[in-house]
Order: structure tokens, then C-alpha cells, then sequence
């Protein structure tokens, strides 16, 4: 199985069966090989309790560090591993494994732990095999021996082992003396014990399978993002290689033109010099910046399957002082996505539409459009677009700008036009096409609160959470702001009419330089 690392300059080749092949009958372990390699309780340190704590930590025996520490050690063993079982038998009574990740179980489980759909599903999940085929190390927990980040590690270790490998898993780390182990050293005999029953699961399964292409987010808002491509290693250094000689052979072009242009050639075109910034420079682009290029601008081949043509829009949300530069409140791109202000303002200078969303002047509430009739306009859901670019069941993460459907919250009564809900912004949002679905068949059911400020979201027939209505959040601080501006501007108007008139004496006596005392509220954050 091949094996190695790379950005470090070197390579190792080891040669064993090939990668995602079984082992042969003679290969697989059994239970005997499993008591003579794993089941023998791991060497480690001695552990850790409330008479040795101080001693191990370093601090003197009646220290407040060592009390506190002492009262963690406890409460850790028995009130937290107590409540963590608890928790973890009642969302694993929740599974339904055939309801997959938009299942109405694993949407109540998310508003209630307040988490993405697909992470709560998960955790319903894991629950599952943590009660089913994990009892014996549960029962370790229970008894303040395995710590419950542990059990969680055990858990997706063993997440996709079959039930019976499961068990054997089980059965194996239950003989172990955890409580000696380091963090490090637990880590690697789970990983060590399910690469030995599963060589595939072991090293995170099947490359081929593994094949994908996602947009990250950077953690840090700085206006960029990630495009991660995962594919087995022939095929990425394939086309890392690719890329890269693509990318050599137009800066080598370009490092030819301009060699003409300087000899006096005419009518001289550069390759790939779309923006002017080769010839502007007079040096061709470095070949970290024509990688991202040519990865980015090169049409994408279809194999003569014909691509639906649709314009490329991003919808870019700007508040108005700040593209005048009054402000430097940041900018949102497709309605998830906070840039820097002076990257908003240079994509607006190059937007061919405008479309101008009116919010509330104190609270930052998006003013909705007035319409009547069943299918909302094309405004209206452009409206939409920009107020509210994902899918509004509570957890969900999925974009519904190119692909999602605008729905009423409530119905509109096709027989009774009137006594139905109207289509007008305040009662439309958008749904993914698989919570669409589920809401139509009335396993969801939100219902907007009477002055339109909140929908309660019912999942299965039961209430479960209250969702604010989507504002603008730099209009408020910018309103309260602008208001006390305007207050201090009225206050040196009084001030100067008081001086004028004389009634508060010569002007020396008042406010020195004829300005009112200097503000103690703090300045705004943008």
C-alpha cells in the first residue's frame, strides 16, 4: 500500500497488498489474534486520582489550584459522565435510519441542540452505535473511567465498521486500563485496532469513494474561501502537474510577448492578460497567480452535455455609507459571506445592476414590497434573494439562489384567494427542494407570528423554536450613531445661540472653543 507525504521533500514507498484490497481469509484477525496483539491491557502511565492530582500537577496539596482541580476531577466522573449518558440514550432513541440526513427527527434534534441538520443527524447517529454496539465501553463511562471526548473519538473511529467488528471493538477497548492512557496513546491503539480489522476504514476508506469538491469558508473574514478537491493521490498529483505546466508554458508566453513588445513588435497580444496587469507591470504573472488563473477563468468541458445557459450574478449587499465611504461597516456576498468594505466598493464599480433594499432606520428590518397575486413577482423574489439567500428551516445551511424554491408560510388559498396567505415578501422565504417537500407533506409547518416578527417552526407537531426575522445588522448601531451626531450638532447650535444672545456671559465662559463637552459614549465599531 502505498503510503508517503507531501511539502516536505520526500517520498517513502512501502510495499505491501494494494490499497482497498481484502485481506486474504489467513490475513484477517480473529478473536485469538485480537487477545494476543490488543486485548492485553495497554501499558501506560498510572492514572490520575483526587490523592495523586496535586503531586502529578505540580502544586502543593492544599493549594486553591489543587481544591478547584479536585472538584473538576469529581464532578467530570460522576455528574458529567451521568448527565452525558442520559443525553446520549435519549437522542440515540431518536435514530431513524431510514430517514437519512433530512429526516423530521434529526431537524428536531438540531433546533433543539441548536445545530446544523447534518451535524444533529450525526449525533443521533453516533448515538446509536454508542448505545447499541459500544455498551461495554458506555459502562466504562458510566463509571468515571473513559472520559466522554473519548467515547466520542471511539465513536467515529468506528463509525463505519460493520455491527459485529463493532462489538469486537467494544469488547477489546473495554479490557484496556484507559485510565492510565495518555490522550495520544488511547488515540492510536483505536486506530491501530480498527486499521486491523478493516484496513479500508482504517485509512479513512475507499480513496475512489472519497472523491469531492466543497467550498470552505476562511476562518477568519478577510474576504477569501477555500475549494477543496479530494480524489485519490494519482489523480491530484495529475492534475497538480497539469495545472502547473499549463501555467509554466503562459508565463513563458507572456515572457515572449513582452520580449517582443520591448523590441518594438505591434499589435502584440499577451496570453491570459485579462485584467492589463501584465502589461501594465511589463513581467508576466508568477505562476502561483496563473494557477488560480487558469483554474478559475478555463471553460469547463462537458463532454457535449449541454449546460443550461444562466448569467453568473452575485448578489453583493452594501450598505449605502459605507459605499459612499462614510462608513466602514463590511459588505455581504450572497448573503453569508462578510468582505472587506474596499473589496465591496471595487465589485460594485464593476456591477452592471443595482437593486435597492430598503431597510427600517432604528431596528435594521428589510421593508418588503407590496404585491398581490399567487406567483411572486420577479422582484419579489429578487427581493428575497438578497434578504435571505438559505433555506430558512432552522439548521439548514443549503443556498436557495439558483437552486431552492420560494414558498408561502402561510397557504395560499387557491379558491379563497383572500382567505388565504397573501404572496407578498412578508409571507414568502425560501426552501430547499427536500424541506420544500417535507413542509408540503406536513412534516414541517412554520407559522409566521402576528406582527410578522418571528416564525414558529413545528417539526412532526410539535412546536419547537421561534426564529427572529432576518435584519440588517449595521443599521441599528449606525442609526443610534447618526443620533447622537445629531444631538451634538443641536447642542453646539444652542450653544452658539446662547453665546450671541448673551445670555450665559462672555464667550469664554462657556464651552472652550465654542464646542459642547466631549461625548463619554463610546465610538461605534464600524
Amino acid at each position: 500500500m502505498p503510503g508517503g507525504r507531501f511539502g516536505e521533500g520526500w517520498w517513502v514507498m512501502t510495499v505491501t497488498r494494494p490499497h482497498g484490497t481484502a485481506p486474504s481469509d489467513g490475513e484477517r484477525p480473529d478473536r485469538a489474534a485480537l487477545s494476543r496483539r490488543f486485548r492485553r491491557p495497554p501499558r501506560g502511565r498510572s492514572h490520575v486520582t483526587a490523592e495523586n492530582l496535586a503531586a502529578k500537577g505540580d502544586l502543593e496539596e492544599d493549594s486553591a489550584e489543587a481544591v478547584v482541580l479536585r472538584r473538576v476531577h469529581e464532578r467530570r466522573r460522576t455528574v458529567h459522565a451521568h448527565l452525558y449518558i442520559e443525553e446520549l440514550r435519549d437522542l440515540a432513541s431518536l435514530w431513524d435510519g431510514a430517514s437519512g440526513d433530512d429526516g423530521g427527527n434529526g431537524i428536531a434534534a438540531g433546533l433543539v441542540l441548536r445545530s446544523r441538520i447534518g451535524r444533529a443527524t450525526r449525533r443521533l447517529h453516533d448515538a446509536y452505535i454508542g448505545v447499541t454496539d459500544l455498551p461495554a465501553c458506555l459502562a466504562r463511562v458510566e463509571a468515571g473511567d473513559l472520559p466522554t471526548e473519548w467515547f466520542d473519538q471511539l465513536v467515529r473511529a468506528v463509525r463505519d465498521l460493520p455491527g459485529a467488528e463493532r462489538r469486537q471493538v467494544d469488547e477489546t477497548v473495554a479490557g484496556w486500563r484507559v485510565e492510565s492512557l495518555s490522550p495520544d496513546r488511547f488515540r492510536t491503539l483505536v486506530k491501530h485496532l480498527v486499521t486491523w480489522l478493516d484496513p479500508e476504514v482504517g485509512a479513512g476508506g475507499d480513496p475512489a469513494s472519497r472523491r469531492d469538491v466543497f467550498l470552505e469558508h476562511a476562518p477568519a473574514p478577510d474576504g477569501t474561501a477555500f475549494l477543496t478537491i479530494v480524489g485519490p493521490i494519482p489523480e491530484i498529483l495529475d492534475l497538480s502537474t497539469r495545472l502547473d505546466q499549463a501555467a509554466r508554458s503562459v508565463q513563458d508566453a507572456q515572457r515572449h510577448a513582452l520580449e517582443r513588445i520591448a523590441a518594438g513588435g505591434q499589435d502584440q497580444q499577451i496570453p491570459w492578460d485579462r485584467d492589463g496587469e501584465v502589461a501594465a507591470s511589463g513581467r508576466p504573472m508568477s505562476l502561483r497567480a496563473l494557477r488560480y488563473v487558469l483554474l478559475t477563468r478555463s471553460p469547463i468541458a462537458t463532454d457535449g452535455v449541454e449546460v443550461p445557459s444562466m448569467p453568473l450574478r452575485m448578489n453583493l449587499t452594501v450598505p449605502v455609507l459605507s459605499l459612499l465611504g462614510m462608513s466602514d461597516a463590511p459588505a455581504t456576498l450572497e448573503g453569508v459571506h462578510p468582505i472587506p468594505i474596499d473589496m465591496a466598493r471595487t465589485l460594485c464599480a464593476r456591477a452592471t445592476v443595482w437593486h435597492r433594499v430598503l431597510t427600517h432606520p432604528i431596528t435594521g428590518e428589510f421593508l418588503p414590497v407590496a404585491a398581490q397575486q399567487y406567483r411572486p413577482s420577479a422582484a419579489m423574489i429578487e427581493h428575497l434573494r438578497l434578504i435571505d439567500p438559505v433555506c430558512a428551516v432552522p439548521g439548514c445551511d443549503r443556498t436557495v439562489l439558483h437552486v431552492g424554491e420560494w414558498d408561502h408560510i402561510e397557504e395560499f388559498d387557491h379558491l379563497d384567494p383572500a382567505a388565504g396567505g397573501p404572496t407578498a415578501p412578508e409571507n414568502l422565504h425560501g426552501l430547499c427542494r427536500s424541506h420544500h417537500r417535507m413542509k408540503t407533506d406536513g412534516a414541517l409547518d412554520p407559522q409566521r407570528s402576528p406582527d410578522g416578527a418571528s416564525t414558529r417552526w413545528a417539526a412532526g407537531g410539535i412546536d419547537w423554536v421561534d426564529v427572529q426575522k432576518n435584519s440588517d445588522l449595521v443599521t441599528s448601531v449606525l442609526a443610534a450613531t447618526y443620533q447622537r451626531v445629531w444631538d451634538r450638532f443641536q447642542e453646539r447650535i444652542r450653544v452658539a445661540e446662547a453665546i450671541t444672545a448673551g445670555r450665559n456671559g462672555p464667550p469664554g465662559d462657556a464651552f472652550p472653543g465654542d464646542e459642547p463637552p466631549p461625548s463619554s459614549e463610546p465610538d461605534p465599531p464600524f
